[in-house]
Formats: structure tokens, C-alpha cells, sequence
């Protein structure tokens, strides 16, 4: 049986990245040079799609972590050792500021950010139930 898992999209992420590429692309917009403003689009919708695409399944064994663009990162549930909510801005398949969750296994982690926290805990809980959960 397998686990779908919503990832959290953050809109506010997307609206910092509209504002900063509208106002780089605004003499272009005053000028009326639309040619201009094809890269800039471009970036945008790619950056959508990137978030949009990004979600998380658990089967008896994987986490997966699925993202369109950079392909899927497979996770054993019995190696996470913890995970914990975060601030961590670094990189990641999170496409949100608010509701990052870091999960260590082995000699890693990575940042996530699942729509339902409190249903990703229960769900890895469920398969180990020595994974240390910080709030």
C-alpha cells in the first residue's frame, strides 16, 4: 500500500520570485520590448512547474521523494533516525518558507515540506517507530 503526501506549496516563495523578476524586467515592460520579458517568463513557469511537480510517497518500506525536474530520491524509512521541523533555507524539494520538516538518515538529511506534518509522522512512525519526532 502506498502513501500520497501533498507537498506544502509555498505561494509566498512564487511571489517573492515574481516580484524580483517584474521589477528586473520593468524597463523592458516600460520600453514595450516583450521579446525581453520571453527569458524571464520562461524562468518563472519553470520554477512553477518545479514546485508543482514535487510530492512524497510511502510504501511498507521507501519514502520517496519525487520532483519532475531532478527525478526521485528513495529514502529507507528504517535508516530515519529523526526528523524535526526547520527554518533550513538551503535548497531543497521544499517548495515553501513555512512548514519545512529535515529528516536524518544515515549520514544525511534532507528538507521536505509535507502539506500535513502530523500525517508524514505517523505514516514513517508507523513502519519505524524509533524515529525521534521534534516539534
Amino acid at each position: 500500500m502506498t502513501i500520497n503526501i501533498k507537498s506544502k506549496i509555498g505561494w509566498e516563495l512564487l511571489l517573492l520570485i515574481f516580484v524580483i523578476l517584474s521589477i528586473a524586467s520593468f524597463p523592458d515592460i516600460e520600453k514595450q520590448q516583450w521579446r525581453n520579458l520571453l527569458v524571464p517568463s520562461v524562468v518563472f513557469v519553470f520554477v512553477l512547474l518545479m514546485c508543482l511537480s514535487i510530492r512524497y510517497r510511502i510504501d511498507h518500506q521507501y519514502l520517496y521523494i519525487v520532483n519532475s525536474v531532478f527525478g526521485t530520491e528513495k529514502i529507507n524509512v528504517n535508516a530515519i533516525y529523526k526528523i524535526e521541523k526547520t527554518w533550513n533555507m538551503l535548497s531543497a524539494p521544499a517548495p515553501g518558507i513555512f512548514g519545512r520538516v529535515e529528516i536524518y538518515y544515515n549520514n544525511s538529511s534532507i528538507v521536505i515540506a509535507p502539506k500535513d506534518f502530523s500525517e508524514l509522522k505517523s505514516e514513517l512512525l508507523k513502519i519505524n517507530p524509533k524515529i525521534t519526532v521534534k516539534e
